[in-house]
C-alpha cells in the first residue's frame, strides 16, 4: 500500500516563490520509506519532470 499527496504551492499561494515547482509527498508506505520528492511542473501540459539540482 501507498499513499501519495501532490502539493504545488502556487495553486494555494499565488505570490508563491516556488512558481512551476511540485512536492510528491509519500506519506505512507508499507514496505519502503516515507518523504518528500520535488519535482519540475509544466502547467501548459500537465506533466511533471525531474527537478535538476546543482551540486
Amino acid at each position: 500500500d501507498i499513499i501519495m499527496f501532490v502539493y504545488r504551492d502556487e495553486y494555494y499561494n499565488e505570490d508563491s516563490e516556488d512558481k512551476g515547482l511540485a512536492e510528491v509527498i509519500v506519506g505512507k508506505h508499507r514496505s519502503g520509506s516515507t518523504g518528500t520528492i520535488k519535482l519540475k511542473f509544466f502547467r501548459q501540459w500537465t506533466r511533471f519532470d525531474n527537478l535538476l539540482q546543482e551540486e
